[in-house]
């Protein structure tokens, strides 16, 4: 009989009893399989999102007593101070995770023919919330915390009909990594993750599916392995997790 291992990123061992975590996005397609296995890690989980019945929705789905769920718009005038109040309930946060974007209202359309206000919208959903998540929450992390950006391959190939989506992917990648280098001299940890394509809930009910993409949960083994210190990628910025069967990585795929 043949024995099949199960890589490491398909398994959840890391304990991370004590520890909690803040996703903003957690109510989203990746955002809700990386959740699931932070709790099933034993960390307590705050899940953001900008929809509260979402949010409940999700919520009951998950059903798991360690998860806590608040509205947080990454654009809100009151950004600030939803971020000082999760803060005092729950932090300092062990992990912060970003899981936000935006494909906008405007669907498949050539660049030069986006119009100046879908372009605004969609810098705005695509950057200017990561940018603003970031000034608001990074204070919010424990000394030895960790900030990770998820992100999708468009931040590196182009990406034909969605220019702009590409381009706050491009330049979230830059942000993050500028922010790393800026920190690098505390004791805060900042992590850039590229993502291939994501077995989702919202692809799988649309009939959608191929068991070769990466899982959520996935995903969510390596962040833990990244909250706790274990993964062998915890010295590097930059990681890549494209291929279900090689798992994260920290060099570019080749096209």
């Amino acid at each position: 009989m043949t024995t099949i291992t199960q890589p490491r990123w398909a398994q959840t061992t890391t304990d991370l009893n004590g520890k909690t975590v803040l996703v903003v996005g957690g109510g989203g397609g990746v955002g809700e399989g990386v959740v699931r296995t932070l709790l099933a890690s034993g960390a307590t989980v705050v899940a953001t999102g900008r929809n509260d019945e979402r949010l409940k929705d999700f919520a009951d789905r998950v059903h798991d007593s360690s998860l806590h769920v608040a509205t947080l718009d990454g654009l809100g005038v009151e950004l600030d101070d939803k971020a000082a109040a999760l803060a005092a309930e729950f932090g300092p946060f062990d992990g912060i995770v970003v899981s936000i974007a935006s494909w906008g209202e405007q669907g498949n359309k050539p660049l030069l023919t986006i119009t100046d206000d879908e372009w605004k919208a969609l810098v705005e959903d695509n950057l200017t919330a990561v940018f603003r998540v970031y000034r608001a929450l990074t204070p919010t992390l424990a000394p030895s915390g960790i900030l990770l950006q998820l992100n999708g391959l468009s931040a590196d190939i182009p990406f034909p009909g969605n220019g702009v989506v590409a381009l706050g992917a491009a330049a979230g990648k830059s942000l993050t990594r500028t922010l790393a280098a800026e920190l690098s001299g505390t004791s805060l940890r900042v992590y850039e993750v590229i993502l291939g394509v994501v077995r989702t809930r919202a692809r799988q009910l649309a009939g959608v599916d191929n068991r070769g993409w990466i899982d959520g949960t996935e995903i969510g083994t390596h962040i833990a392995e990244l909250v706790a210190g274990t993964s062998p990628l915890t010295g590097e910025v930059l990681h890549y997790f494209i291929d279900k069967a090689t798992g994260p990585v920290t060099t570019p795929p080749q096209f």
